[in-house]
């Protein structure tokens, strides 16, 4: 099972609580090791969580092996691309998704998870989490991929007991969503022990990535498809993260590739914007999450927040909305070759090559789409 999201000083502190509660002391409470039933469950219970009975881990990091393969499916037709943002994990986190669907079949999943960590433990951060982004978390905090930081996560997960890498528990949940129907999905996430459905997985909370990725495959039915013949196994799913607009935003970028083209793409920023505004904030804004964020901001999905975010431009001169230009510069590039997107993004103003996008940025949206595509 998953254990609390702690790690540095908010793992320290823990300790030292689970001692004072105790009456016993631990050497060295920094740095110490927490792998007895009574520390782990202390730990659990002071961050609001459960964890379940099993072994305490032992010293080694959390294991990182390949998940079981994903189903091979075959397609033919039109494949569509969505994402999602839910609250898989707690109040502490957000889970990003995405999904690539052929009719109501799942052919590709990706998950990750942003948290807030702690700047002092040598957690690589977002972009632009060293400029005007960063403005905005609590001092000593700093936002944070799981994925990204999966050797750090994964040793606190494996400090409180658990024997597999949170990036090998996202992939072995990725490869069960492949092959599945979403309705299929839905049911399996609807299981009182789901997490029994999926070889590999061990997060207690693998329901709730299971519906994200459900979520996103719905959102992907909504979007523009594209013509593709062939199998699953052909296709690789991939994210990036990059500053592709200034410094108070960074880009998150899907690319769905077949080792030489760019089959489907998907961009979308995520900024800190004004709680006045009526702005629709990430998952848990309200909760933990938003505990790290500075007063009167709340961290929002440029897509989601379209109308707001595309008034604020068209006041500035603007007259195409954030998410068509992100459309338009997905739709141009899909089925693209990945050289082809290299040299385009190349040019002196690539957004001229682009109906319907208007970004002076279009380049830096570009590269982000083409990081994830070389993986």
């Amino acid at each position: 099972s998953e254990t609390p999201d702690i790690g540095g000083a908010a793992l320290e502190e823990l300790q030292q609580q689970v001692v004072d509660a105790n009456g016993y002391e631990i050497d060295g409470v920094s740095g110490a090791t927490v792998t007895s039933d009574a520390v782990r469950k202390a730990v659990a219970s002071a961050m609001g969580e459960e964890i379940a009975e099993e072994p305490a881990a032992s010293s080694e990091a959390a294991s990182s092996e390949a998940a079981e393969p994903a189903e091979n499916v075959q397609i033919e037709g039109g494949l569509q691309i969505g994402q999602s943002y839910t609250a898989a994990h707690g109040d502490k986190c957000f889970t990003y998704a995405v999904a690539v669907v052929q009719d109501d079949v799942i052919v590709a999943a990706y998950l990750d998870e942003f948290q807030f960590m702690s700047a002092a433990d040598g957690v690589t951060g977002v972009p632009n989490s060293d400029s005007d982004f960063g403005t905005s978390y609590a001092e000593g905090k700093v936002l944070a991929s799981k994925r990204e930081n999966a050797a750090y996560y994964s040793e606190n997960m494996a400090s409180a007991g658990s024997t597999v890498a949170i990036d090998a528990n996202f992939d072995a949940i990725q490869n069960y969503a492949v092959g599945k129907t979403i309705d299929e999905l839905t049911t399996a996430a609807g299981d009182e022990n789901a997490v029994d459905l999926v070889s590999g997985a061990t997060l207690v909370d693998t329901a709730g990535y299971l519906n994200a990725i459900a979520e996103a495959a719905r959102n992907a039915q909504e979007n523009q498809a594209v013509e593709f013949t062939g199998e699953s196994d052909q296709l690789t799913l991939n994210v990036a993260y990059g500053a592709a607009h200034g410094t108070k935003c960074f880009t998150l970028a899907s690319a769905l590739t077949d080792g030489e083209n760019i089959v489907l793409s998907y961009i979308d920023d995520l900024q800190f914007m004004s709680t006045d505004d009526g702005v629709v904030g990430v998952p848990n804004s309200d909760g933990g999450f938003g505990e790290n964020i500075a007063e009167g901001k709340v961290l929002a999905s440029k897509r989601e927040n379209n109308d707001y975010y595309s008034t604020n431009m068209a006041a500035a001169g603007s007259t195409v909305s954030i998410a068509a230009n992100f459309d338009a510069i997905q739709n141009h590039i899909n089925g693209m070759s990945i050289a082809d997107t290299e040299a385009l993004a190349g040019e002196e103003n690539p957004v001229d090559a682009i109906s319907g996008a208007t970004l002076v940025d279009t380049a830096g949206y570009l590269n982000t789409v083409l990081a994830a595509a070389q993986g």
